[in-house]
This record gives C-alpha cells, structure tokens and sequence, in this order.
C-alpha cells in the first residue's frame, strides 16, 4: 500500500482515530470533533477505506442501530514520516528527544535505540 497526502478533512477523521484506544463509529468521530458533520464523516469513512488507510474493526449496535467500528490500518508515525520524507528524520528525532522531560521515556527509548544498533551492527 503506497500512502498518499490526506486532505484536511481526511486528516482531522484519522486524528479522532488515531488518538482513540478504540475502534470508533462515524457518529463517535462526530462526537470527539464537532466541526464535523455525519455526511462530511461517511464520504471520508468510505474514501479512507478505499485508499486503505483504515479498516473495518468490527460490526456492532450502536443504541438499536447496526454500526460499523473503524481502526486505523496506517500508524500516525508512518503517515509523519511519508509527510517529512527521510531527510528530516534525524533533525525530528533528535529535536523530540531535546524538547522531552520524562527521564522514563526517555530510557525507554534508549533501550529501543541500542536494540536497533545491535540489528545493525549483526
């Protein structure tokens, strides 16, 4: 799957989605962000499913009525990276880890980057 620039629209559904633990219907979407209408959600339901940025979780009841459940399929993290191309990775990377003050995070990630080293290094 090739990803393509959303538009604003596109970007503001996928946002609710991304932020969410959960997969979400298009009335929970109108609900976390009220400037968007049921109509405008369903034609960018149906546009991100074709362009495979999302996928159909699960079919449930929403009060009486049968509902379908949306999951991203794309990661926030890869769409940023399509957006910033591979040059900018290490002036982002290195600017997130300057800007962060949670010391356990940033352990975190220091195990993360030693494990990628030694992948490498193999």
């Amino acid at each position: 799957m090739k990803i393509k620039l959303l538009t604003k629209r596109q970007n503001e559904v996928m946002s609710v989605l991304w932020g969410s633990d959960l997969p979400l219907s298009a009335n929970q979407i109108c609900n976390e962000n009220e400037s968007l209408n049921m109509n405008t959600v369903q034609q960018v339901l149906k546009a991100l499913l074709k362009m495979q940025f999302i996928k159909v979780e699960d079919i449930g009841y929403s009060n009486t009525v049968l509902t379908r459940f949306y999951s991203p399929v794309v990661k926030q993290a890869d769409y940023l990276q399509f957006l910033l191309g591979n040059n900018s990775t290490f002036d982002l990377t290195s600017s997130l880890i300057d800007r962060n003050k949670n010391l356990n995070e940033l352990k975190q990630l220091q195990v993360l980057i030693e494990k990628k080293c030694k992948e490498l290094e193999e």
